[in-house]
């Protein structure tokens, strides 16, 4: 019975260290990403990864936002090799929120396309993703990154409405 304390509390304290080192690299990550957005500034992206391994976790393993700003910074760096080399991912993004929301809102009207939704919710879709906002590499590494019951299809609707 001893031994069995023990090994529970040897396994809360690794918990406990790791939750604490998980928020520490968050608020890192977070800070790193509040200055690429503010400075419009891609060389912050090495730097945010290099924010997300907890020993032997990651932490965007962890955490939904970090996963979310890890797979932002993957779709920010292939805008980036687009000709015009433009971040469109940041266009009108002012804050990690912001950040996170437009991935969001992003998946939400895919996942229009992907339930088959009526004309009119995706009248919504053809007029968001119309703008100049979103980018093919958006729309590539989200429908990669969430579930959707056929992610080729509705890359491929999505693609109509650029």
């Amino acid at each position: 019975m001893h031994k069995q304390n023990d090994e529970t509390s040897s396994l809360f304290n690794t918990l406990a260290a790791i939750r604490t080192r998980s928020f520490q690299q968050k608020e890192q990550a977070i800070h790193l990403a509040e200055q690429m957005i503010q400075h419009q500034d891609l060389s912050y992206i090495p730097q945010i990864f290099a924010c997300f391994p907890i020993d032997v976790y990651y932490l965007h393993e962890l955490d939904a936002d970090m996963r979310r700003l890890s797979i932002i910074c993957e779709i920010v760096a292939a805008e980036a090799m687009l000709p015009g080399a433009e971040p469109i991912f940041l266009k009108n993004v002012f804050s990690f929120r912001d950040l996170i929301h437009k991935y969001i809102y992003i998946t939400f009207l895919l996942r229009r396309i992907d339930l088959h939704m009526p004309k009119q919710a995706l009248e919504e879709v053809a007029a968001a993703l119309g703008g100049d906002q979103i980018s093919i590499c958006a729309l590539r590494k989200i429908t990669e990154c969430e579930i959707f019951a056929n992610p080729g299809y509705v890359y491929e609707q999505a693609l109509k409405y650029l």
